[in-house]
């Protein structure tokens, strides 16, 4: 972890992109940070007040407490040149300059947002499941807000399809909002997703942040699919931010009669997709042929690092990690990642704790 990457979004006026063009012009968050007064005028990145605030906000700031709170909460950050940093997302207009995550971020490109209304209808609700469920189930990561509503119901779905979600949060990760959701959210990281945020600790759930965030939502993903959504709402400010990145944007029909689908249907009428079910999405990729999860999974190349552990769990019936630790010479936190990276592509499982075995059909 950079601590000092991780410092830098804590700092009032100083917005993604002069984040980018500090670290760009100094090469490294560090130089940046450790760069002179004098170092940082010359440079002209900055200007007028944004200029002073970050030359206190160096003063005042100790980039080691940062990273111990940020340990202390189990948290990670990673900037947007970082091999970590969503693919999709670095592509952006205006990528965040640092990243915070608790979990695992994912490491492939099939991602679908699912997003809607907070006050959702129960057809709705159980729409954004049965969609989050289908795509799931089709190795597809489901990403959304973590909201009340549409958002909660797709994360409960794509967990339901066994397969990792993500939360797009609008504050700092040492907070939860809503509240009602602190056990959905820590579920998400345990089922190998992760929560990610733009925002450093601290930081609460103000209104202004949601709109930001939505771009992350919409940047970091294929296609978005609005579920509900009334003329006036957040989902339709990330589907703006989808076609603005050149992203598809699928829309749910819904009742001419109900005011939380009048966003949708506008949304049909104005050009998007029309999307009745989650095999619309397939279809639109051509990922409709693709076998069950763990069949398709098979086909997801490993790394070198991936395939020497996974060559390893095939040579016995059963191997423990331990056995696989003194073989390979990997670090324990290496080769724990690489475990559990194994699971989610379905070529292996644990069976107990510690000890694993190849899944029938992929030795």
């Amino acid at each position: 972890m950079d601590k000092y990457a991780a410092s830098l979004p804590g700092c009032p006026r100083l917005g993604a992109k002069h984040m980018r063009s500090l670290i760009e012009f100094f090469h490294t968050a560090e130089n940046a940070w450790r760069a002179s007064d004098k170092e940082i005028r010359d440079s002209h990145v900055l200007h007028g007040n944004g200029e002073k605030a970050f030359l206190a906000w160096r003063h005042e700031t100790d980039p080691d407490k940062v990273e111990e709170q940020l340990y202390k909460n189990d948290i990670r950050c990673c900037t947007w040149e970082e091999e970590e940093y969503p693919s999709l997302l670095r592509t952006t207009a205006n990528p965040p300059a640092v990243l915070f995550y608790r979990g695992r971020l994912p490491d492939h490109e099939r991602l679908i947002a699912v997003v809607g209304s907070r006050k959702a209808t129960a057809y709705g609700v159980q729409t954004a499941e049965r969609f989050a469920r289908g795509l799931a189930e089709k190795g597809i990561v489901i990403v959304s807000g973590g909201a009340r509503g549409i958002d909660s119901a797709s994360h409960r779905g794509a967990m339901e399809g066994g397969y990792p979600t993500v939360v797009v949060a609008a504050f700092g990760l040492d907070r939860v909002y809503p509240p009602e959701n602190r056990n959905l959210f820590q579920q998400i990281v345990e089922e190998g997703g992760a929560l990610i945020s733009e925002y450093p600790l601290g930081t609460p759930p103000l209104g202004r942040q949601f709109p930001a965030r939505n771009r992350i939502i919409a940047g970091m993903c294929r296609g978005v699919i609005v579920v509900e959504a009334a003329e006036r709402s957040g989902s339709l400010i990330t589907s703006d931010f989808a076609l603005e990145e050149g992203r598809d944007v699928f829309s749910v029909p819904g009742s001419i009669y109900i005011p939380s689908c009048r966003g949708t249907n506008q949304l049909i009428r104005n050009g998007a997709i029309c999307c009745t079910s989650y095999e619309d999405v397939l279809s639109e990729y051509g990922w409709e042929d693709k076998e069950e999860r763990k069949t398709q999974t098979k086909l997801t190349a490993l790394t070198l690092e991936e395939e020497m552990v996974y060559r390893f769990c095939c040579m016995e019936n059963e191997v423990m990690a331990e056995d696989i630790l003194q073989q390979s010479g990997l670090s324990v936190v290496k080769l724990t990642m690489l475990l559990l990276q194994l699971q989610l592509k379905g070529y292996i499982k644990e069976t107990g704790a510690g000890r694993y075995m190849v899944l029938k059909g992929e030795s």
